[in-house]
């Protein structure tokens, strides 16, 4: 075969590709349900402070693997250290760390310094951005693992370099996988997370939701016919932090 004639590879599903669009609109016919599943926050002391850009150190990642579920911080909980009014302003803080692609115009410089701020005084590592956190990766292995499936398709961005994952490596302490796409050959479950984001969709059919059930392994939410990428960015019609508080 020439490589003129070499077909390309194209995934099955695909991250929406415009910020507006609503989530179930976008996988209409294909799942039925879309949970947005939250990277936990990791704490870990002993470990230099979190700084922003850099990601989190691979020794606090193989910590974090080796601790499980007993070193993570939920959004529920940064939200009321930091006081913001819900996990949608976390978020938006989150929006700031990392590459920082996020403009301005939709983020808050002020509350990703003070979010940063208090993760450093506890010790605290925000997720990475457009991967999955070692808990999130443990947890979606025994999610896997009770939706029916040994194995999975995983992906990087945009569906490159796809190989076939099995599910029990998933739960593996000895070693992070870095997700970012995965999804079952019966095409009945798609996971994926954005390059700029800090939560994964978790798009399933009902047949895999009557096998298990996101929100029992994950910190997160069903998405509605709203739901979109600004669900946590943008105005908050009066809920951002004053800098004088």
């Amino acid at each position: 075969m020439t490589e003129a004639s070499t077909p390309i590879y194209r995934p099955p599903f695909s991250y929406p590709r415009e910020d507006e669009t609503a989530y179930l609109d976008h996988f209409a016919g294909r799942f039925s349900s879309v949970f947005i599943a939250l990277n936990p926050f990791l704490r870990l002391p002993g470990h230099p402070p979190f700084k922003n850009g850099d990601p989190v150190p691979d020794s606090a990642i193989q910590d974090a693997l080796k601790l499980g579920p007993s070193c993570g911080v939920s959004w529920q909980e940064i939200a009321k250290l930091c006081g913001f009014a819900s996990i949608h302003q976390v978020n938006r803080a989150l929006g700031l760390t990392g590459s920082k692609r996020l403009s301005t115009r939709y983020a808050s410089q002020y509350e990703t310094d003070h979010m940063l701020g208090i993760c450093a005084a506890q010790s605290i590592y925000p997720p990475d951005e457009g991967c999955s956190s070692p808990l999130l990766e443990l947890a979606m292995g025994a999610f896997a693992q009770s939706a029916g499936h040994d194995s999975l398709i995983s992906a990087g961005h945009f569906g490159s370099f796809r190989e076939e994952l099995q599910v029990a490596t998933l739960l593996d302490r000895q070693s992070e996988h870095g997700c970012v796409e995965l999804w079952a050959e019966d095409k009945s479950l798609y996971c994926a997370i954005y390059i700029d984001y800090h939560y994964f969709l978790i798009c399933q059919s009902d047949e895999s939701l009557k096998q298990a059930k996101p929100h029992d392994y994950f910190e997160g939410f069903y998405a509605d016919a709203r739901t979109n990428d600004f669900w946590g960015i943008g105005d908050f019609s009066g809920n951002e932090l004053a800098k004088d508080s």
